[in-house]
C-alpha cells in the first residue's frame, strides 16, 4: 500500500507537468514565437536586449534594434534594422558591421559579427523619414543568431499616448552601447533605465521628439526606447542625441568650451518609426 501511495502521485505530478509544458508549447506557438530565430523562454527585460544589436564601422558606433513585419508564419516575413539616420550618413564607406550573438559549443553565447551593405556607390540603401533621424534598412539574419525581433505591432502609435498609456513620469528601458562599451565578449548591449521627462506627449505634431532621463553617452543613438505596458516590451521611442550645457570661456590667452551633460536623452517619439517603416514598405 506505501507504494502505491507514493507512486500515484509521482504519476500524478508527471502529468501535471506534461500538461503546462503542452500549454506553454501552444501558447508559444499560437503568438508566434516558436520561430528559426526565437526561443519560447520570454522575459521582458531580456527581449529587449535579444532585439538589440551594434553597429559600427571604424571608431563611429551607434545602436539599432531588430523589428519583424510579416505574417508570422513566415510568409513574407522580413526583417528591419532600426537606427538613427546620421549613424548611417556619418559612414563614408558602402558597408557596416553588426553585432550579433550566437550560440556557443558550452552552451553559452558568443560574438557573430556579420556585415551590412547601406550603399551601392553613393546611393544609400536605407529608407530616411523626411522630418526624423530616422532609418530603416532590411536585413537577412544570420541563421543560428540568439535575436528576438520587435514586432510591428511593438512600436507603439499615438493612439497609446493619447490614451495615457505612455505619459510623462512612465519607466522605460534603454539596451545600448554607450562609448562603444559592450556588457561583454559577446556583445550583448548595457541595459539603462530611467523615464519619460517631457510633457505633454501630445499631439504628435508638436512633440516630435521627448526627453529621456537617463545617462546618455555617445555610442546610444539608434537604441529603442522602451516601456512595459502590460508586461509586455512596447517601443516608445528612438535615441538620436543627448542634451548639454555648454559654457564658453575667453581669457586673453586662452579660449575653452566645455560641455556638461544634462542627463537627458533625445528621442524621436515612436509613431515616427511606423511612419519610416510604412516609407521602406511603399518601395518594395
Amino acid at each position: 500500500m506505501s507504494a502505491n501511495y507514493i507512486t500515484v502521485p509521482s504519476v500524478r505530478r508527471q502529468a501535471s507537468v506534461i500538461r503546462s509544458r503542452v500549454i506553454l508549447l501552444i501558447i508559444c506557438l499560437a503568438v508566434g514565437l516558436l520561430s528559426p530565430h526565437a526561443s519560447c523562454a520570454s522575459i521582458p527585460t531580456e527581449d529587449m536586449l535579444r532585439a538589440t544589436v551594434r553597429v559600427f564601422n571604424g571608431a563611429l558606433s551607434g545602436t539599432a534594434f531588430i523589428i519583424a513585419v510579416g505574417d508570422k508564419t513566415d510568409v513574407g516575413r522580413r526583417y528591419l534594422l532600426i537606427t538613427a539616420a546620421h549613424l548611417f550618413e556619418g559612414i563614408d564607406a558602402s558597408k557596416c558591421t553588426i553585432v550579433y550573438r550566437a550560440p556557443s559549443k558550452d552552451n553559452g553565447l558568443i560574438r557573430k559579427e556579420t556585415e551590412l551593405v547601406i550603399r551601392e556607390g553613393k546611393k544609400p540603401l536605407w529608407v530616411k523619414h523626411v522630418e526624423a533621424d530616422i532609418a530603416v534598412i532590411a536585413v537577412t539574419l544570420p541563421d543560428g543568431i540568439d535575436i528576438k525581433p520587435f514586432e510591428y505591432s511593438q512600436i507603439a502609435d499615438a493612439k497609446l499616448a493619447e490614451d495615457h498609456k505612455i505619459q510623462v513620469g512612465q519607466e522605460v528601458f534603454i539596451p545600448c552601447f554607450p562609448a562603444q562599451v559592450e556588457a561583454n565578449p559577446a556583445g550583448w548591449p548595457i541595459l539603462r533605465k530611467g523615464s519619460i521627462a517631457s510633457y505633454p506627449l501630445t499631439p504628435l505634431a508638436s512633440a516630435k521628439t521627448i526627453f529621456v532621463d537617463y545617462a546618455h553617452f555617445g555610442g546610444d543613438s539608434g537604441a529603442p526606447v522602451v516601456a512595459l505596458i502590460d508586461q509586455i516590451p512596447v517601443v516608445v521611442g528612438l535615441v538620436i542625441a543627448m542634451k548639454r550645457l555648454t559654457d564658453k570661456t575667453v581669457t586673453t590667452f586662452e579660449e575653452r568650451t566645455v560641455h556638461t551633460s544634462l542627463g537627458l536623452a533625445i528621442a524621436v517619439q515612436s509613431p515616427y518609426i511606423r511612419q519610416t517603416v510604412d516609407e521602406w514598405r511603399k518601395k518594395l
